[in-house]
């Protein structure tokens, strides 16, 4: 499954309106935000345990900063702690409530556990957000979390409003030529493969993709075309398994 989260978590830091306050504050607010910026860094560096590091140290400067929360609960969940995840994502919303971003990565983990009807309520108040500004995903990622929970009709209508924000989207297009093949549209599966391949790279799933419908479509050499790059590129795929499968039962 393919679903997007805020891997590089772009955030709008705020400076606290101190109006006669602390200085002492206002500087323990700019350590905080300067650690999550370093946090970010290794983020998106890989350097996973760093930012773990970085973030805790702004939580304990500023407990209650909630992009500090939000990107740590982005860390714990690719550590596999999903609890912690969970715990922080939670804390993000309650003191930012209507925080698009964050509503989006929590539906992400939410849809990744099974839990699609909770990863789409926040998922649709992700799209309610002013601060939201990457719609389009948001349809793709409640459609992907449709077609995961077999609900093909939602898939299908919250992937094509995805596309029609932007034509361009790599994982909708993708997921429109599967429903497309499994509902005997061939010739709609053929074209949205098309525009896949227009704009990313073909993978073993897309190559596979395109050997079904060019079967149903009755086209050999594309069949056959499909084949050899499958061949060539992922021979120790699934997909080149279930091929081999298919020519075996054709001869």
């Amino acid at each position: 499954m393919l679903l997007r989260s805020l891997g590089v978590f772009v955030l709008s830091l705020f400076l606290v309106a101190c109006g006669g306050g602390v200085k002492e504050e206002i500087d323990t607010q700019k350590l905080a935000e300067t650690n999550l910026h370093l946090a970010i860094g290794y983020l998106e560096q890989g350097r996973t345990e760093a930012s773990l590091e970085k973030l805790q140290k702004a939580l304990k400067m500023a407990p209650d900063y909630a992009p500090a929360h939000g990107a740590i609960a982005l860390v714990y969940q690719r550590l596999g702690e999903f609890d912690q995840a969970d715990e922080h994502f939670q804390r993000a919303l309650s003191l930012q409530p209507m925080d698009g971003r964050t509503h989006n990565n929590y539906a992400v983990m939410l849809c990744q556990a099974r839990k699609f009807d909770q990863a789409e309520k926040h998922f649709l108040t992700a799209l309610e957000s002013r601060n939201y500004q990457t719609p389009a995903s948001a349809f793709e990622n409640l459609g992907v979390c449709a077609m995961q929970k077999s609900d093909i009709k939602k898939a299908e209508k919250y992937l094509r409003r995805a596309l029609q924000i932007d034509p361009l989207l790599p994982v909708a297009l993708l997921r429109m030529a599967q429903i497309s093949l499994d509902n005997r549209r061939f010739m709609s599966g053929r074209a949205y493969l098309q525009r896949y391949q227009a704009v990313a790279p073909d993978t073993a799933g897309s190559l596979w993709l395109g050997i079904q419908i060019e079967t149903q479509l009755g086209d050999a050499a594309a069949v056959h075309e499909y084949a050899n790059q499958l061949s060539r590129h992922f021979p120790d795929s699934d997909e080149m398994g279930l091929l081999l499968d298919m020519e075996a039962r054709q001869r």
